[in-house]
């Protein structure tokens, strides 16, 4: 069942949020609430944006091969991104304004 998280190789924040993300969206669809089905679903979004905006780059050195994560702004990065901050905006202000 948790073999997907094994493969998503947690060494990276943005697949934290995503891994995170998907919990929560799956606890909140089974309890029905709204506000934190949309904040899981911000944080796979917004994990997934990042993903794309910091893609894995790997350069040959002189003493073995160098891996960096540069970030470098995408058009459909940023905008998953921003859907995510939307979507956990949304379901925090649900939260806040819930009676």
């Amino acid at each position: 069942m948790w073999d997907w998280l094994k493969a998503l190789d947690l060494g990276r924040w943005w697949k934290v949020a995503i891994a995170v993300g998907v919990v929560i969206t799956v606890v909140a669809i089974g309890v029905k609430d709204r506000a934190d089905t949309l904040i899981g679903l911000g944080m796979i979004s917004g994990g997934f944006g990042e993903w794309m905006n910091h893609r894995m780059e790997s350069t040959n050195k002189a003493g073995g091969v160098l891996t960096t994560f540069e970030r470098k702004n995408r058009a459909l990065g940023l905008a998953f991104a921003i859907l995510g901050l939307l979507l956990i905006g949304g379901g925090l202000g649900s939260l806040i304004l819930k009676d």
